[in-house]
């Protein structure tokens, strides 16, 4: 079976879908090379929605900072280096934030307390989430249509197009929220073997808040949020500590089983990205070439290409027996 990798951005407006995927595939690249692993062995596709809420892609050739175009976050190598755990004690102390904050903004229903002030952090932290929740957009076609709606069709699509392949996809930030709509409402029908998060805010009570109202919508009312049922082989979450986006950097908690008996594994890892001497440990970049990164890649990529030759082997076997005992009645 033939192996594909997705990608698909967060937050903000971005450069153009070529550019941007060339950027995802350098970051990728960029980290198979520094551990050894030589040239990605699969396909890459970007499920590009930026151009749905920001109509005007970012320019990387515009030198004016107060140009609405400008970008200030280029791709850009990493410095390589040693990859950085963070201590016991600070990851002991963000889990305690964590459930102080469940606790806070979560009923026991999982519906979302102090709404109001919810909405109000969404508004003022994540714009394009709020416009995902609820703007109205116009298609290709003239259409009135929802934002939400047109964005997950850009992923839909992607799958759609590799459904007989074996799938990792890869979301980052925002991303991650829209493919686990995307996958959830898909109930299984499109098998993913591999997802992995970057950077996630699914962890955020308001975000836990927003998907049980969507499984209640479904009649899945007593149930908690659990794991798509399409995830056949693992569910990665990465985040690096020091990211102000995945500010709950466990899901482990807030994301029973699947069927299948796929959970979240929460990683810490360390994410590189600098810019002009400034750190950004949310840059999609920085986590596409983080060793866990490249160690999931690999064996992703393996596993695949040992498929059809475990195959082969098989039918080479049964070909030779077959073989040899034609050449044994041939000789009685």
């Amino acid at each position: 079976m033939k192996s594909v990798i997705i990608g698909i951005h967060g937050l903000g407006n971005k450069p153009s879908e070529t550019i941007l995927r060339s950027w995802w595939l350098n970051s990728i690249q960029e980290g198979l090379y520094r551990f050894g692993k030589g040239r990605l062995a699969v396909p890459f596709e970007l499920a590009y929605w930026a151009d749905v809420i920001h109509p005007v892609p970012l320019d990387p050739s515009v030198e004016d900072r107060n140009d609405p175009l400008f970008l200030n976050e280029h791709y850009t190598p990493g410095r390589g280096g040693e990859n950085e755990v963070p201590p016991g004690f600070l990851k002991d102390l963000m889990l305690y934030l964590e459930n102080q904050m469940d606790r806070i903004f979560l009923n026991a229903d999982l519906s979302i307390n102090f709404k109001k002030v919810t909405d109000r952090l969404i508004h003022h932290y994540f714009s394009d989430l709020e416009a995902y929740y609820g703007e109205k957009c116009v298609d290709a076609a003239g259409e009135d249509c929802s934002a939400r709606e047109a964005i997950q069709g850009r992923l839909l699509r992607k799958l759609d197009q590799y459904r007989d392949y074996r799938i990792m996809l890869i979301a980052h930030s925002m991303g991650s929220i829209v493919a686990y709509d995307v996958l959830s409402g898909l109930d299984g029908r499109i098998p993913v073997h591999t997802f992995v998060t970057i950077g996630s805010p699914l962890g955020l009570p308001v975000i836990v808040g927003r998907v049980h109202e969507a499984r209640k919508r479904r009649g899945l009312e007593n149930t908690s949020p659990s794991v798509p049922e399409g995830i056949t082989g693992e569910w990665v979450n990465m985040s690096d500590i020091r990211d102000r986006i995945a500010i709950d950097h466990t899901l482990e908690d807030d994301y029973q089983a699947n069927s299948l008996g796929v959970k979240a594994l929460d990683l810490y890892v360390h994410n590189d990205y600098e810019m002009n001497g400034k750190e950004n440990p949310h840059k999609s970049f920085g986590y596409l070439r983080a060793p866990e990164m490249v160690g999931l890649i690999s064996r992703f990529s393996d596993e695949g290409r040992s498929w059809p030759y475990r195959r082969f082997q098989h039918f080479a076997a049964r070909f030779m027996a077959g073989i040899r005992s034609l050449a044994g009645a041939a000789r009685t």
